[in-house]
């Protein structure tokens, strides 16, 4: 089992929990704040089989996207959504 925590731009977060729902994948959606350029975003934690990664893998590439931002500063890109994958011990529901 994995646990998925992607830190997400807003402008994706309603269109991947539709998608997922979709998919009949659980997601939770948690607030967060930070990021570069103070973007907003949120956190959504994913629970998965390993075997099912590139399937959810596939549907944040098909609904994010990478921006380029040109400022006084230089030239960006900002990711549509940032994943991290952790191994689980144990997952209950209670």
């Amino acid at each position: 089992m994995k646990m998925i925590i992607a830190i997400v731009q807003n402008k994706f977060v309603d269109e991947l929990i539709d998608k997922f729902y979709e998919e009949n994948i659980s997601v939770t959606k948690v607030s967060s704040s930070g990021g570069f350029f103070k973007a907003g975003n949120t956190t959504l934690l994913i629970g998965s089989k390993e075997e099912e990664l590139d399937h959810v893998y596939g549907i944040f590439k098909e609904v994010t996207q990478t921006e380029e931002i040109k400022d006084e500063r230089g030239h960006f890109e900002i990711s549509g959504a940032t994943l991290f994958v952790l191994d689980v011990e144990k997952s209950l529901r209670i």
